[in-house]
């Protein structure tokens, strides 16, 4: 195997700061955007539910009129959880007392007052439930089967609407969803979701084998987004990838990145066959995300391809699940190698890691509160091996 001069020599650069990257406080501009709390179908109109984004505990009910609502997952009393309550009527009753909350965090009932719902004269107040404040109420959106929250200040200013999910409901597509807690931040998260180079070691035999070969790419850093184009028709997905092109036809496989946290996988095989893998990644802590996946295929057969896609769907939910804890496990390696280092982090990049540099950039640029002009739009050409 002959080696590829490189057109630059290895570039160092520090990573971004992973704790402020999921702190609400100090994350910046990364804030300003909408992320994925809870499948729609895990928030009913009787339990709330629990999640954690950039570091602020939150809680997820369903209203009176069936919308999604989400406080911050602390009763005003004594500051019990209230995930851990019950909706009644669309209200939010903590476990402790039950002092209960509309969707906009307000107060409205404390049983302790009794019927009229006001306190006995004392120094001459008479306090009620609105006057003891009023929960922090997040804003969300349900579509596409999914529920999404803006941790920023106004929504009306988020620099990208909540993100569609690829393929969802076309004709010939079938889509399902994956939940899978990573114990990494999104910033490593993302570049792994985009990386061909790692699979061949972390998916050997799972999803692609070694076949030293060398693969040109087109690497586009614009407007917020990270484009790769793989210039490969000759590249061969192993394992259960051999079922969506089973004549060998030629491959087209793009990455992209769309800031802050949302990779799309394509892979297409002619025009009857392909899958897409769209990752939504949710802040938890410095090293600990959530990720919804929406895996969408479609078969190449001229069978009922409706009928044939439901009756595989278990095996190919089953493969996915492997190659995503296979993810899952390189990640948690990375990440004892981050914090148990002991030495100054600083990451050293080749031309192969081009695209992690660009999608570092926006990262760091939003994390640093969007300060100036973003990272100018750039195009390079690119090569290296697997």
């Amino acid at each position: 195997m002959r080696s590829e001069q490189l057109s630059a020599p290895p570039v160092t650069r520090r990573p971004l700061d992973l704790e402020a990257e999921a702190d609400l406080a100090r994350c910046g501009a990364l804030k300003d955007f909408w992320y994925v709390a809870c499948l729609a179908s895990e928030l009913t109109a009787t339990a709330p539910l629990g999640r954690e984004v950039l570091g602020v505990p939150l809680v997820l009910f369903r209203d009176a009129g069936g919308a999604p609502r989400a406080l911050r997952d602390r009763c005003l009393h004594r500051h019990a959880r209230l995930s851990a309550g019950v909706v009644i009527d669309g209200r939010l009753c903590c476990p402790y007392h039950g002092w209960t909350y509309d969707g906009a965090g307000r107060c409205v009932e404390v049983p302790s007052l009794g019927p009229a719902q006001q306190g006995q004269a004392l120094d001459g107040l008479r306090l009620g439930p609105c006057d003891v404040g009023r929960l922090d109420a997040f804003p969300t959106v349900e579509q596409d089967g999914l529920v999404y929250v803006f941790m920023g200040d106004d929504p009306a200013r988020a620099r990208r609407p909540a993100f569609r999910v690829p393929r969802l409901g076309e004709p010939g597509w079938t889509t399902y969803f994956m939940v899978t807690w990573f114990p990494n931040g999104v910033t490593n998260l993302v570049e792994n979701f985009m990386d061909v180079p790692h699979t061949v070691f972390v998916h050997r035999g799972w999803f692609r084998d070694r076949a030293r070969r060398r693969v040109p790419a087109t690497v586009e850093r614009r407007q917020g987004e990270v484009l790769v184009t793989y210039h490969q028709q000759e590249d061969v997905v192993s394992g259960l990838g051999r079922l969506f092109n089973p004549r060998g036809r030629p491959m087209t496989h793009t990455d992209h990145f769309f800031s802050p946290n949302v990779t799309r996988v394509d892979y297409g095989f002619g025009e009857g066959s392909g899958f897409v893998i769209n990752s939504q990644c949710t802040p938890v802590g410095p090293t600990s995300t959530w990720v919804y996946t929406a895996i969408s295929y479609r078969l190449p057969w001229d069978l009922p391809r409706a009928l044939v896609a439901r009756a595989l769907r278990p095996l190919v939910k089953w493969y996915t699940t492997q190659v995503i804890r296979q993810d899952v496990e390189i990640m948690g390696v990375q990440r004892d190698g981050l914090v148990r280092g002991g030495l100054p982090l600083d990451f050293r990049s080749t031309e192969a890691d081009q695209l992690h540099v660009d999608i570092e950039a926006y990262r760091g640029w939003l994390l640093a509160g969007a300060p100036g002009a973003p990272p100018p739009d750039a195009r390079r050409e690119i090569a290296f091996w697997i």
